[in-house]
């Protein structure tokens, strides 16, 4: 049993860019576009700070976060490890290839 809980690839991306400092790009699911900092997150909202105003953005509204950096996020990541194939994926999948 791991003694630390794995960290999910979203708290990771967002943490990284957070602390980096890195500008990023929001899309909503309207549409709109959104740039700047991300302040701070939780479970529900991201804090994005453009030119000293702040949004708080519900991440139930957002498609897509883009880092104006490239992140390397398989290097940075302790946890970097594939996702668990489950039984079920496998009987499908073989099932399928017969």
């Amino acid at each position: 049993m791991d003694p630390k809980p794995a960290q999910n690839i979203q708290d990771t991306f967002l943490n990284t860019v957070r602390k980096d400092k890195s500008p990023i790009t929001i899309y909503l699911v309207s549409g709109v576009k959104l740039t700047g900092k991300i302040r701070s997150f939780d479970k529900y909202s991201v804090l994005l700070e453009n030119n000293a105003q702040e949004q708080l953005i519900f991440k139930h509204a957002i498609s897509t976060v883009v880092s104006g950096r490239p992140m390397g996020y398989e290097a940075r990541s302790s946890d970097a490890r594939p996702a668990p194939v489950s039984q079920e994926a496998v009987a499908v999948t073989g099932a399928a290839a017969r």
